[in-house]
């Protein structure tokens, strides 16, 4: 049989929490009975929320901005899809205005059909599914495969978030940075060594994220230097800026130089911040026999090994 909500003359009597307006002519059968349905006090329950936690899975504890698919067997009035507000809370048919951020999927439909329960509807079977998982999702971004927001869903680590983020793409940095929001609302920069995460697996490194986590992976940056003239691969080159090049490394870069390279008059051009190209001359040949010091190249350097003519 078909459960409905109390009949309404039962509930004038029964249920102090609705009041009758108007006038009291009783002896007027035709006249409508209007009945106000006032929202159910959190306390009266005498179910207290636990506060939120990390973790999800069975455990997952509803977050602002989670989507939840509210339903009550045999009673589709009552069915609603919410969002849960910035708050924590969610509004409700009959139960008004609820606190609920920091249930349980379990608790939340426990509470529900507790409250339903008492005042409305005789054994209500509540089920609560969260369609959408907004507290918990992390933002992977930066040089991986997949970037992207990810929910959350049980505790990750670093390495998950980045598997699931279809891992981590060539030209990285050296370091992972973890930008974290504290509840002040002052953001946190949380750098993790690269190499000692990925390649020595140091179990230290790969900690648990949190929810509203950006993991930021940064390609490595690079800078142009062209070498021409007498080498025996003449192009343009990238390098990265974190390991600065020097005039001999560019030149072995490019092949190594020509039989017919004038080595002891090789030539560094650079443009200043002003905009003048200024000219630096490099003995090659002393450099290579540990004479000179080899000089630092800088971003859009162009190394020129003229030819020696006999």
């Amino acid at each position: 049989m078909r459960r409905t909500l109390i009949p309404v003359m039962m509930l004038a009597m029964a249920i102090p929490c609705f009041a009758q307006e108007g006038p009291d002519n009783s002896g007027d059968d035709d006249k409508p009975l209007v009945l106000t349905a006032v929202p159910v006090e959190r306390g009266s329950s005498g179910f207290v929320p636990p506060p939120a936690v990390n973790n999800a899975g069975s455990d997952y504890r509803i977050g602002r901005q989670d989507l939840l698919e509210i339903s009550v067997f045999d009673l589709e009035e009552l069915d609603q899809t919410v969002r849960v507000s910035e708050d924590g809370s969610i509004t409700m048919p009959l139960l008004g205005r609820m606190q609920i951020a920091g249930l349980t999927k379990i608790e939340l439909e426990e509470l529900i059909a507790r409250l339903l329960g008492e005042k409305y509807v005789r054994d209500p079977q509540v089920t609560v599914f969260i369609r959408e998982y907004e507290s918990k999702r992390v933002a992977v971004t930066g040089a991986v495969k997949k970037p992207g927001t990810y929910e959350m869903l049980g505790s990750k680590t670093i390495l998950e978030m980045l598997s699931l983020a279809g891992g981590l793409d060539s030209e990285l940095g050296k370091e992972i940075v973890i930008f974290r929001e504290a509840e002040n609302g002052i953001t946190t920069r949380i750098p993790v060594d690269l190499e000692g995460l990925v390649y020595a697996a140091d179990p230290a490194l790969n900690f648990e994220v949190s929810a509203g986590d950006i993991i930021y992976v940064p390609a490595v940056e690079k800078v142009r230097i062209f070498v021409t003239g007498a080498v025996r691969e003449p192009d343009l080159y990238e390098v990265p800026r974190s390991e600065p090049i020097t005039v001999l490394e560019a030149i072995t870069l490019a092949g190594g130089t020509t039989d017919r390279a004038a080595e002891k008059k090789v030539v560094v051009y650079r443009y200043g911040k002003d905009g003048v190209r200024r000219s630096f001359p490099v003995n090659l040949r002393l450099i290579k026999k540990g004479k000179a010091e080899d000089l630092p190249l800088e971003k859009g350097d162009m190394v020129l090994v003229p030819e020696a003519f006999f």
